[in-house]
């Protein structure tokens, strides 16, 4: 027995040709609820990420870089990173908070300086890029300020100018610059 259906589109199906349809619909459902929550979860996921864009790896200086002297008394390692972080914005007014969603790009520099039976570490520190191309960086300790520049050699991106300008809180020490090539490593 071969039973005619009227589709909505208005032409005659058999009950086979329309059994057939209904199970493709059936699976197509099936499909549909587990679609639904990964878009769910996405859009969840989503609304604690960061907006706006961070690029990284623009930098040549970013790095580790070796002072080729190994007898230095001075800096001997230097590495050189780029990071995005949170610079999400909260404001609130009359008791109504709004946050706007953000990232930034920040720059890292970790130095060691020459000391016995290890270097020392000087520890992490964020900075900036200049507009002059120049990675800068200060440094507070409790008996001097730092500041540190490193710049990409325009030769190539195998060298890097290291200088590190040290100004001693007492008067009685001579402040001093330490100016010299690093090497990728």
């Amino acid at each position: 027995m071969n039973t005619k259906f009227v589709c909505q589109n208005n032409f005659l199906m058999s009950f086979n040709q329309l059994y057939t349809q209904n199970c493709q619909r059936q699976k197509s459902l099936k499909l549909l609820f587990p679609t639904l929550m990964l878009i769910a979860v996405l859009l969840l996921i989503s609304s604690n990420t960061y907006a706006g864009l961070c690029l990284v790896g623009t930098v040549k200086e970013v790095g580790t870089w070796i002072n080729p002297n190994t007898n230095t008394r001075g800096i001997t390692k230097a590495v050189f990173n780029e990071e995005c972080r949170d610079d999400s914005r909260t404001k609130c007014e009359g008791g109504i908070c709004s946050t706007t969603s953000g990232v930034k790009l920040v720059y890292t520099a970790e130095l060691w300086g020459a000391c016995h039976p290890d270097d020392c570490y000087w520890g992490k520190i964020d900075g900036v890029y200049t507009s002059g191309n120049w990675l800068r960086f200060r440094y507070e300790f409790t008996f001097a300020e730092k500041m540190v520049w490193a710049q990409i050699w325009s030769g190539g991106d195998n060298w890097l100018r290291l200088i590190v300008d040290t100004d001693f809180d007492s008067p009685l020490r001579n402040d001093y610059r330490f100016d010299k090539w690093m090497q990728r490593n």
